[in-house]
């Protein structure tokens, strides 16, 4: 019969599980509390929270709190979310993750010491995602955002650049971006580059931890999110190391033909998939192996 095995490298990251024991504890007390946010892109543990009584709101809503307090997620907030909640006299749990904190600060610094007729900022990082909207909030928005590497055509070439990047990005990703931008500059006579690869230290170990991984099982089922861009990039990732990879949210998912002929099975997840989740999910496949086992 199959072996399964679940990732010793998986599970929630640090940021993400500071944030979600913050949230228990004032929920457990028993007081009104309402997340900005999805406190975590996994729908499991969002309804496991909103049955501990957490009410997810987003920042239309803050304008309308009466009572309560809000919890700012791992990703963290732009100071304007701050300073609009301390002008409505709404209670804030910072949740923000120390990291992303660390990040923030160093973004704020390093603005204000620029001579920005000769520096810019660029961060690394999706448009629209909340860590990166946090960031570009320390600078008052004054910062280009790149996703990819093409994406360096839109630098200002006649300045030096700065480069960050948001925690959560690909790093293998974020080496290619540093490589075409240089070279942007370059093209204009411009040599003035400094580089911070600020991506989280859990997320640059965690490629070569997932491909060694996916590399020793038959079958790679990965557990996230559909909505996690961390999830997504690991999973393209695995995918591309062991073609028999499956991207699931819940057990649910799971579809008992994968693992015909499999022998081992691991199963695998993103930094906003939880050590329990994971286990439920391996216990499901164990199950569906026993039962094709007894029932060929």
């Amino acid at each position: 019969m199959a072996t399964v095995e679940i990732d010793q490298g998986a599970g929630f990251c640090f940021g993400v599980e500071q944030a979600i024991q913050t949230a228990e504890s004032h929920l457990r007390n028993g007081e009104t509390l309402y997340g900005l946010g999805e406190m975590v892109h996994n729908s499991e543990e969002l309804r496991r929270l909103h049955e501990l009584g957490m009410k997810t709101i987003g920042h239309s809503d803050l304008s309308g709190l009466k009572a309560g307090r809000v919890l700012i997620r791992a990703h963290g907030e732009p100071p304007s979310t701050f300073e609009f909640a301390a002008a409505s006299g709404i209670v804030v749990i910072d949740g923000t993750c120390p990291i992303v904190l660390k990040l923030q600060e160093q973004v704020r610094k390093t603005y204000l010491k620029m001579d920005h007729t000769k520096e810019q900022l660029v961060i690394f990082g999706k448009p629209e995602h909340p860590e990166t909207v946090g960031l570009l909030g320390q600078v008052n928005g004054d910062a280009t955002v790149i996703t990819t590497p093409g994406d360096v055509k839109k630098v200002d070439n006649t300045r030096g650049v700065t480069l960050f990047s948001q925690t959560t990005m690909d790093p293998d990703l974020f080496r290619e971006v540093e490589r075409e931008l240089k070279a942007h500059l370059a093209g204009a006579g411009i040599s003035a580059f400094r580089s911070s690869c600020t991506i989280c230290g859990q997320m640059k170990k965690r490629k070569p931890g997932l491909q060694a991984f996916a590399e020793k099982h038959d079958v790679l089922i990965f557990v996230s999110g559909k909505n996690s861009s961390n999830g997504k990039m690991l999973y393209e990732f695995s995918r591309s190391v062991n073609p028999r990879a499956h991207w699931i949210s819940e057990e649910s998912e799971l579809d008992p033909a994968w693992f015909t002929g499999a022998d081992s099975i691991g199963i695998s997840g993103a930094t906003s998939t939880s050590r329990t989740q994971l286990e439920s999910v391996g216990k499901r496949v164990k199950n569906i192996i026993s039962s094709s086992y007894k029932n060929p």
